[in-house]
């Protein structure tokens, strides 16, 4: 654990500035062509730093560079890449690739906000369908918010980030879909751990936040 930590350690060394480097880039870019609001987008990738630290103290642990980088990616691809860079508007099946992306990396959260404040510290075999309803109904229930959100932003600036006007109400019910689907496909591996402590990659990043709050 400590040793694949250690290499995230590493590599973060390398990734967080290229991150911030290419933002910041892109911001320049679209300000120069006087592309505003993409630049500004670009540079309120750069919160995401202080957010990460905000997080570690809440939950009190110290930090995890295999969760870092995973946000970092994950934020990147969906956020600089998608809306930035606009490959949501681009290809229109990257959309749906980031729907389910997010269904993953909300599971993994899920799962870490379960082990916290379970009193029960266990992740033995025989909490699993607890833990996997707990992880389903969270994956669905921020799918279902995110859409309720994109449904608010176009009653006020008059867009339709859903597509409503040319799908009705199939975009919004495909991205439900495939971000539960997301989680869902997030569930064998967190059996293989509770049942047999198979560790994955995404359940290695579960064990390196959840270590003792006496190491924070």
């Amino acid at each position: 654990m400590e040793a694949r930590e250690e290499a995230f350690r590493r590599a973060s060394r390398f990734a967080v500035p290229a991150y911030f480097a290419v933002n910041l880039v892109i911001a320049a870019a679209n300000a120069l062509q006087s592309q505003w609001y993409y630049a500004v987008l670009a540079v309120c990738a750069l919160v995401l730093t202080p957010v990460l630290s905000l997080f570690y103290r809440i939950i009190r642990r110290r930090r995890s560079y295999q969760l870092d980088l995973l946000v970092y990616l994950y934020v990147f691809l969906l956020y600089t890449l998608g809306i930035v860079l606009r490959l949501y508007t681009i290809t229109r099946w990257y959309d749906k690739f980031a729907h389910t992306l997010s269904g993953v990396v909300i599971a993994l959260f899920a799962i870490l906000l379960f082990q916290l404040i379970s009193p029960e510290k266990d992740m033995g075999r025989a909490r699993f369908p607890l833990a996997a309803c707990f992880v389903f109904f969270t994956v669905a229930g921020v799918a279902g918010i995110w859409e309720i959100w994109e449904f608010l932003v176009s009653l006020v600036f008059g867009t339709d980030p859903q597509r409503v006007a040319s799908t009705g109400v199939t975009d919004s019910m495909v991205d439900m879909i495939v971000c539960v689907l997301g989680g869902l496909l997030f569930l064998p591996s967190l059996w293989a751990y509770m049942n047999r402590k198979k560790t994955s990659f995404l359940l290695g990043v579960f064990e390196s936040v959840c270590r003792s709050a006496d190491d924070a």
